[in-house]
């Protein structure tokens, strides 16, 4: 397949991801109505480690890995990001938690600074400033005192850009399903141990469930497959159809508000991140590449 049709499938799969991550948002938003965050997190997590299990025991990858701390501490942050996304979407609007959920590429470039002894250059300063002010706008209806949940949402950004930056770490000697396993088994133990009071979730809420899982485990196929084929910098804008297709359905089924400041702030957060994402390839081009699979993997 010739470079054209490599980057025009990568765009239709990174659509096609967003759309998916966009309905398991909208799964988890409906279904928490019924079961607390933390029950949601259990079943996505458990049902997530099975559909990869069998990658792992086709020898294609090792179960336990090489770097234990690294892929523990990947697996943690994961889990905490998850947990306080899952609960910020029940909380808050769809498409504010969502939006907010898309700031931690600025937190893990800020990360990399300290532990990845990177230099961002001024442009990226910038950027990064250019994005906050996004986050202002975008919360600017709930007056100076922001509500809890929005720093919870901006706490779950910062651990899935802790998670992004282990990932990052950890580079060529895992397997992305090792990976992704620590993470699922970590989420699972987590989840089940800190659940007080289990509920059951009746025939309405297991049929969303069913839809947090498959579309959450699609998005994620979807997505790498996508970075694969295409530039992260050509490919990214599309990811951004998540949080715009989640404030659709928020204003369609919940009347939630779009004002011209959320506008504005929406645009500002996707023009800073898509400028990211195309700075940073352009940076790892003079470097040794990481793979697609480990640098671009979902944190949640």
């Amino acid at each position: 397949m010739k470079h054209s049709g490599l980057y025009l499938s990568g765009i239709r799969l990174m659509s096609q991801s967003a759309v998916c991550f966009s309905l398991m948002a909208l799964c988890v938003k409906c279904v928490s109505g019924e079961l607390p965050p933390i029950e949601i997190v259990f079943f996505r997590s458990f049902f997530g480690m099975l559909l990869v299990l069998p990658f792992l025991f086709r020898g294609q990858a090792s179960f336990w890995g090489a770097e234990h701390g690294k892929l523990i501490a990947r697996g943690v942050s994961g889990c905490l990001a998850l947990l306080l996304h899952f609960y910020t979407i029940a909380k808050m609007e769809l498409g504010m938690a969502i939006m907010l959920n898309y700031t931690a590429p600025i937190f893990a470039v800020i990360l990399s600074i300290f532990f990845l002894n990177e230099r961002p250059s001024p442009t990226l300063f910038f950027l990064i400033l250019m994005s906050f002010t996004g986050v202002v706008l975008l919360t600017s209806h709930y007056g100076m005192s922001w509500r809890p949940e929005v720093w919870l949402a901006l706490l779950s950004s910062v651990f899935a850009a802790i998670a992004y930056v282990s990932i990052r770490t950890i580079k060529h000697r895992e397997s992305p399903f090792t990976i992704i396993f620590y993470f699922t088994l970590i989420s699972t133990l987590a989840s089940l141990f800190f659940t007080r009071g289990w509920k059951w979730p009746g025939l309405g809420a297991s049929f969303l469930l069913t839809g947090v899982v498959i579309f959450s485990f699609y998005g994620q196929l979807w997505m790498t497959t996508a970075i694969r084929r295409a530039p992260a910098y050509l490919v990214t804008p599309f990811s951004y159809l998540h949080p715009v297709l989640s404030f659709g359905y928020g204003w369609l089924l919940w009347g939630e508000m779009i004002t011209r400041n959320t506008v504005l702030g929406i645009l500002l957060i996707i023009a800073s991140g898509c400028l990211i994402s195309y700075l940073e390839t352009r940076k790892r081009a003079f470097k040794e590449p990481i793979p697609a699979s480990l640098s671009n993997e979902s944190c949640l």
